[in-house]
């Protein structure tokens, strides 16, 4: 399968399924999402107060909200209608003031200076591993950012995530690449209960990529941005993450690096 048909399912999938779709959509929770994101860099939620944040990859945008209730001024991106459908309605809901503004983009596609500004912040958590190269959407986050500017990345770790990557190649097997059929699979033998978005999102999912610690910070070294620290933290990697794995936790990590002046 080439990268435009994985693309072509990605969204096809998320169309129909948009992701997360959470049940609490209260204030509080919508806080809680911005919360978890400022303390992977030890600040609370007083640090998006006046400042400009391009999120890629918004999905049914509960932390562009929350971060939008911290009094951040938000602009996110997603490639599927129907998820950019539920975050304006999410929006609309909970934003009487300083709604973020959502724009139906591929990110992958965006260009330096899209939106005619730098951002002080860019948030990528759990999208650049469903494009196609996830590299390159690390790129265009980085040309969007001012000088000084943060930039969030949340990404499935290479070595942490080995259990469910095990669980998707049996759920291949058994489905191929249809979409239903791996979603059936994936709940019927692992996750009879969850939200049906949340096990499309594991299983009905045809692609995603897989990274390191190590990969994440030559990117950093790459665009000129200096590292600031990681969720979870750690203190030598492989060996770190690999912990992770044995501990059944943290596949999912996130990194944050500063632009350098």
């Amino acid at each position: 399968m080439n990268n435009k048909e994985k693309e072509k399912l990605v969204k096809k999938l998320y169309e129909k399924y948009p992701y997360p779709s959470r049940i609490d959509s209260s204030e509080e929770k919508l806080k809680s999402f911005a919360l978890w994101t400022a303390k992977t860099i030890n600040e609370n939620n007083t640090y998006w107060k006046g400042k400009t944040i391009l999120e890629l990859g918004c999905g049914t945008g509960e932390l562009s909200v929350g971060i939008a209730l911290c009094g951040g001024k938000v602009t996110a991106v997603d490639f599927s209608k129907a998820s950019i459908k539920k975050a304006k309605l999410l929006a609309n809901k909970k934003c009487k003031q300083n709604k973020p503004t959502y724009f139906l983009r591929n990110i992958l596609k965006l260009k330096e200076n899209e939106f005619k500004k730098k951002f002080d912040i860019v948030i990528a958590l759990g999208s650049l591993h469903h494009t196609i190269n996830a590299k390159k959407g690390f790129e265009i986050g980085c040309k969007n950012l001012a000088k000084e500017g943060i930039m969030f990345i949340g990404l499935y770790n290479k070595y942490s995530r080995l259990r469910h990557r095990i669980k998707r190649i049996f759920v291949r097997i058994i489905a191929g690449d249809n979409i239903e059929k791996r979603i059936k699979i994936g709940k019927l033998f692992f996750n009879k209960k969850t939200q049906k978005e949340r096990i499309a999102d594991k299983f009905g999912q045809i692609h995603e990529s897989y990274h390191s610690i190590n990969e994440i910070l030559e990117w950093f070294k790459e665009q000129n941005m200096e590292f600031i620290g990681s969720k979870p933290n750690y203190k030598t990697p492989i060996i770190d993450e690999i912990n992770w794995l044995l501990k059944k936790r943290n596949a999912f990590f996130v990194m944050s690096g500063k632009k350098k002046a």
